[in-house]
């Protein structure tokens, strides 16, 4: 009759003095890099969203030559333009500011609609639509 190793192994263990606690090292190594991979994730995740959702907007800001205020009719016009997504007017309204998609419509269709029109205007600025987002949060603190 041959020895059975698993029979007595609760007591060589006794006798030798094994003890099992906790978890084992792999475990532990497991739960460690998931926590490290989710955190990362929470932290890149979201701005990678905010960057794939605004790569293609650009924002141009005009105002009227003679330093008028911009109409209502104008400005709703402008909204229905292919490829604009936001018109916003400053305070006074004499300044606009026009969030488009830069892959739809450009800068010169955009001018092509004012001097359709014939509104003297002057462009004022054209920046990427996330970095004016940034520039106006800095702005806000000050």
């Amino acid at each position: 009759m041959t020895y059975n190793l698993d029979k007595y192994r609760d007591k060589r263990e006794k006798v030798l003095g094994v003890k099992k606690r906790g978890i084992s090292f792999g475990t532990m190594a497991g739960i460690v890099s998931l926590v490290i991979i989710l955190g990362l994730g929470v932290v890149v995740v979201p701005k990678s969203i905010a960057y794939f959702n605004t790569r293609h907007l650009d924002d141009v800001i005009y105002k009227l030559q003679n330093a008028e205020s911009w109409t209502p009719e104008t400005i709703t016009a402008i909204q229905q333009l292919a490829g604009v997504k936001n018109v916003e007017t400053d305070n006074n309204s004499t300044r606009i500011i026009i969030t488009f998609d830069k892959s739809i419509t450009n800068t010169y269709d955009i001018n092509a609609f004012f001097k359709q029109r014939d509104i003297q205007i002057v462009l004022l600025n054209q920046v990427g639509h996330a970095h004016r987002l940034q520039i106006m949060e800095k702005e806000s603190k000050f």
